[in-house]
């Protein structure tokens, strides 16, 4: 098979993919946003992030994760607090609340067997060469030292263990000089 045609298939299949976990998210959250499951889901993975560190995994402006925070804060989903980052105490630290980790979990399972019923008429076999080839791919793809926070935005990572791309973001970290 052509390199070409492998990436236009791989392609498709990503768009599927991502269809598929966007409307399990909009049944999940009737009326919300998906960045809004998209920023529930990185607080969850990444623990209480800074509003810059959430907008650059969620690859949004600075305004537009204001917006998204407001959102979640409204919701009941998430609270605001000064950070204490000693050189600029105008940064605001963004947590879950209670809520909002149950409603994570909503998220997660849905994206999980969207996901899932995808793989469905794969055998147990092709499975295990499409997880393979999954993690090849991720794992290059996290080589870089910085792409974790943004590849792994979305991931379940109870069911990831270990994550090809987080191996990849310390081995890329711990060589370092």
């Amino acid at each position: 098979m052509s390199l070409e045609r492998a990436a236009n298939l791989y392609g498709a299949s990503a768009l599927v993919a991502a269809d598929h976990v966007r409307h399990a998210w909009q049944t999940t959250l009737p009326g919300k946003s998906e960045s809004l499951a998209a920023g529930l889901v990185a607080l969850a993975t990444f623990g209480d992030l800074f509003v810059d560190e959430l907008s650059k995994a969620l690859f949004l402006t600075h305004s537009g994760t204001t917006r998204l925070v407001n959102r979640l804060q409204e919701a009941g989903w998430a609270t605001r607090h000064a950070g204490d980052d000693e050189a600029d105490r105008r940064r605001v630290l963004v947590s879950l609340t209670p809520e909002g980790r149950q409603v994570v979990g909503e998220v997660l399972t849905a994206r999980q067997e969207a996901l899932a019923a995808l793989l469905k008429p794969l055998s147990p076999g092709q499975r295990e060469q499409l997880s393979d080839i999954l993690e090849t791919i991720l794992h290059h793809q996290g080589s870089d030292g910085r792409s974790l926070h943004t590849t792994c935005r979305l991931c379940d990572h109870q069911v990831c263990v270990p994550c090809p791309t987080l191996e990849a973001h310390r081995a890329a970290t711990t060589s370092e000089p």
